[in-house]
């Protein structure tokens, strides 16, 4: 016998009611699947729906559950942030089609708009970004636009991001996906800029850089070395590591540029980086950073520290440092 949705309903709430949520929430499952296998589901879901939010609640996990994919895709801007949240999460598992985004975006206030978003690019749905990417930026702006470009294809990104570069505040799901496309981006703009201004473009742009650094490393040390900053930013101070990896001769050349002397400076020339530039870069270049690094003998000394002894003598013999602490004394050959 079949009950009626609001009987169902009811029942359902009172056998909930008394237990505790781990069980709560296995007896909904339980219960959820069993109702979508005798395709009384959806009534239920319409009962529970149009009563308080606590049974909305209810609705969404069964719904999810259930997986009635069109209950859920007509909620995916639900004014609750629980109901809402649920339908988003699972969205994609259910393959809710792009058009219910485009209707749920269409009159979304802007945190819900910020959230349908985030499920976009998180679930890999490329053809609604490229769809919606210039609508996006006609109706609501630069920095709504930018949120979608992650998930746009190639083409879509080479064209918009030189525009919209000054509005993209989180560079690391773009620079993981468009590495490339990121530093061009980057050094159109640095050499469109007299040099004067190029340290401040570093100190706000930096994290762009970085964030394409693990795929491309040697065209962030080739745009360090051709627009050097006075000091190296924040954001690249902890990566020099990761650029001694890539190509150790040419970092000890960007530390032997005009910028060479504020790196060296900052603190970034920590003692790993150090001993993988001295096992790595060509000797003569290593002699040449010693010789740079003349006055500042404790990092000279670990330079030599990391040196085969038997190239510690030239190096110490081309080196302006003298050896006054007991380490360096022997170190010294």
């Amino acid at each position: 016998m079949v009950h009626p949705p609001q009987r169902q309903a009811d029942r359902l709430l009172d056998a909930l009611d008394p237990l505790p949520y781990p069980l709560r929430m296995r007896q909904l499952a339980g219960r959820a699947r069993q109702l979508a296998a005798e395709g009384t589901l959806r009534p239920v879901l319409e009962e529970l729906d149009g009563r308080g939010p606590y049974e909305r609640g209810i609705a969404a996990v069964a719904a999810a559950v259930g997986r009635d994919a069109d209950w859920v895709a007509a909620r995916l801007a639900d004014p609750d942030d629980f109901v809402r949240g649920q339908a988003l999460r699972v969205a994609g598992r259910l393959g809710v089609p792009d058009a219910a985004y485009e209707a749920a975006l269409d009159d979304a206030p802007a945190a819900v708009r910020h959230q349908l978003v985030r499920a976009m690019v998180r679930d890999g749905r490329t053809a609604l970004a490229e769809r919606m990417v210039d609508a996006v930026r006609d109706t609501w702006g630069d920095a709504e636009a930018v949120r979608l470009l992650p998930i746009c294809g190639h083409e879509t990104v080479a064209r918009l991001l030189p525009a919209l570069f000054h509005a993209v505040h989180s560079w690391k799901a773009l620079g993981a996906r468009h590495p490339a496309l990121v530093l061009d981006a980057a050094e159109g703009e640095l050499a469109a800029l007299p040099e004067a201004l190029r340290d401040g473009w570093w100190q706000r742009n930096a994290h762009a850089v970085a964030s394409a650094l693990d795929a491309e490393p040697l065209r962030v040390l080739g745009l360090l070395g051709r627009y050097a900053p006075t000091a190296l930013p924040l954001a690249l101070r902890g990566r020099l590591g990761a650029l001694a990896a890539a190509d150790p001769a040419g970092v000890v050349r960007l530390l032997l540029g005009p910028g060479g002397y504020a790196i060296r400076r900052s603190g970034a020339l920590r003692r790993s980086v150090l001993c993988r530039l001295a096992r790595n870069a060509p000797q003569q270049v290593v002699v040449e950073l010693g010789r740079a690094m003349g006055q500042y003998t404790r990092d000279v000394a670990r330079l030599a520290m990391a040196l085969p002894p038997a190239e510690r003598g030239p190096f110490w013999g081309s080196s302006p440092g003298k050896p006054k602490t007991r380490t360096e004394m022997i170190l010294k050959p």
